[in-house]
């Protein structure tokens, strides 16, 4: 009787815990709660998705990524006609130190705010496995997920249908 009981709180905690989601360990699912991320600016600041309050467009990058180099242009030129209404964030796990200040100050980008990540926390709740890979977020929901290079009609009409 007695073992009975301590096996039905111990399913009983189970089935409630999972009425809990950690929203940080979702994968950056869309349709769900978005991750916080765990990532520094350049001046050392901690940035969180909490921080802003219009779309964000999160996008993971890495220096070497001819892609991420192609895509980030884009992206730049569509925050400067959306200023207002959108917030780019740029993360880099992969690059440190120097080499990240360097690789978020090369081309002066205006309207990207470059994020290290701290310990790849961010790449991992997101579970990034390619780069570039942006979430489009939106009221701090994962609106949409884009894996990898796409053409730039598909990346802008999806940014911009969330505006």
């Amino acid at each position: 009787m007695k073992f009975k009981n301590i096996f039905l709180i111990c399913l009983c905690i189970v089935f409630f815990s999972a009425c809990f989601e950690d929203n940080n360990k979702n994968g950056g699912k869309v349709g769900l709660k978005t991750p916080e991320i765990v990532a520094k600016n350049l001046a050392g600041k901690e940035v969180e998705i909490a921080d802003f309050d219009n779309l964000i467009i999160l996008t993971f990058v890495e220096q070497g990524c001819p892609s991420c180099l192609k895509d980030l242009p884009l992206l730049e030129k569509l925050a400067n006609e959306h200023s207002k209404k959108m917030t780019i964030l740029a993360i880099d796990s992969i690059d440190k130190g120097k080499e990240f200040e360097k690789f978020a100050t090369k081309y002066n980008y205006k309207n990207i705010i470059f994020l290290q990540d701290e310990l790849d926390i961010s790449w991992q709740r997101f579970k990034v496995f390619a780069v570039p890979t942006t979430f489009i977020i939106k009221d701090g929901i994962v609106q949409d997920k884009i894996i990898g290079e796409k053409p730039w009609s598909y990346l802008k009409a999806s940014i911009s249908s969330w505006l």
